[in-house]
């Protein structure tokens, strides 16, 4: 269940990052109504490994540039975790535009509210987490949530 490659280079231009495994970007763009329709794996797993790999760099980020305390910290950590800055996120790269919903899904996203948008960028950073290592992933959140280069 392969992305088309010129999709994949779009995606990887959007995100500024080229997988080795492209099968890992293949999956973290599957809903799993998508994978139920066509089989495959969907990007729950990835999904679940890219929220504590965020939380974790969100989290060392916050601890090197503000001198907060833990209470102040994890408020922050909360915000910036949050489904709205992730869902927004996943916007402005436009990401959606490549992600792989079954039929019935497509029909109902609106009803789900910023969830399965925020999502995409959990399952984008677990991907990339497990492709590339943590500087990737330290690279990829830093860019695209982080506002840094």
């Amino acid at each position: 269940m392969n992305l088309p490659q010129n999709i994949a280079e779009k995606v990887e231009q959007i995100i500024d990052y080229t997988f080795s495994d492209k099968a890992l970007l293949a999956c973290a763009l599957t809903h799993k109504s998508y994978a139920n329709e066509h089989g495959g794996e969907s990007n729950g797993r990835l999904e679940y490994l890219g929220d504590s790999v965020l939380n974790f760099l969100v989290a060392e980020h916050l601890y090197r540039t503000c001198e907060c305390d833990e209470g102040t910290l994890t408020d922050r950590r909360k915000e910036i975790v949050s489904e709205t800055p992730l869902a927004d996120a996943v916007r402005r790269m436009g990401l959606m535009a490549y992600y792989r919903l079954g039929k019935g899904a497509r029909m109902g996203m609106a009803q789900f509210g910023e969830k399965p948008t925020s999502d995409v960028f959990e399952s984008v950073l677990g991907a990339v987490y497990l492709d590339g290592g943590i500087q990737s992933a330290r690279a990829f959140v830093t860019r695209h949530l982080l506002g840094g280069k």
